[in-house]
């Protein structure tokens, strides 16, 4: 029987995230007493049941360590496709650098996506630093890895699934797109965006108008902008 991953996390909004939305997975919080800041925190996670105790550790203001989300795989899409419905997923085509995936996390929170899917080759996995640039993000939000980007791709879209690419060459500007019925939107590589076959199987692409003087936004940036329109529209 392979023994439980442990990690520890000293990041304050980490450690509110995890007691707010998914404090199960917390083993232990640690504080230094006297830190008014904290108490709040302390408050909130002893209201949910977590054990907390007082830190003899001299520089150590908060501390948790919990068992961190692992990445899914493709049988858990299929009972999301299956129980699930109005669906939004991001398809990350070979996202490498491990800020840019952890700020897509953090930003995926606040507009409610349900999972994060990613190939098995060519990408970040859920690193510490994935984790802590995330806030918590990574510990709530799923991310599932599979084989095949475009045969998920196929299976989104028999299932009803409307694909969205992300490209500065597309003609479409985000905001004209219609976001309110079951979607993924996929964002492509650093380095050379979204593959070829996986674009040709999106059913809309679109693009962040922009000044000529700008050549293109980071990948987090300009995932960030649409997801939030995304929201915008899914909530009214």
């Amino acid at each position: 029987m392979l023994k439980e991953r442990i990690i520890t996390s000293t990041d304050i909004n980490f450690i509110k995230t995890l007691i707010e939305l998914n404090h199960e997975k917390i083993l232990e919080i640690k504080y230094k007493g006297g830190i008014e800041r904290i108490s709040s925190i302390i408050d909130a996670a002893k209201a949910k049941g977590v054990y907390v105790s007082k830190s003899d550790t001299k520089d150590l203001r908060l501390s948790m360590t919990f068992y961190p989300e692992e990445i899914k795989n493709i049988n858990f899409l299929e009972d999301l496709i299956f129980n699930k419905k109005n669906l939004f997923f991001l398809i990350l085509d070979r996202i490498q650098d491990p800020q840019n995936l952890g700020s897509i996390f953090r930003t995926s929170l606040g507009v409610n996506v349900d999972a994060i899917i990613v190939p098995n080759k060519h990408s970040c996995r859920l690193t510490n630093t994935v984790r802590e640039v995330s806030k918590g993000a990574t510990e709530v939000i799923p991310m599932i890895s599979v084989s095949n980007l475009a045969k998920v791709a196929k299976f989104l879209i028999q299932n009803n699934v409307n694909i969205f690419s992300c490209s500065g060459k597309s003609e479409m500007n985000f905001y004209e797109a219609n976001f309110k019925k079951s979607l993924a939107l996929i964002f492509g590589s650093e380095n050379d965006g979204v593959s070829k076959n996986l674009e040709e199987l999106a059913s809309e692409k679109i693009k962040i108008p922009m000044d000529a003087k700008l050549e293109s936004l980071n990948v987090s940036n300009a995932s960030s902008v649409i997801l939030f329109e995304v929201f915008r529209q899914r909530e009214l």
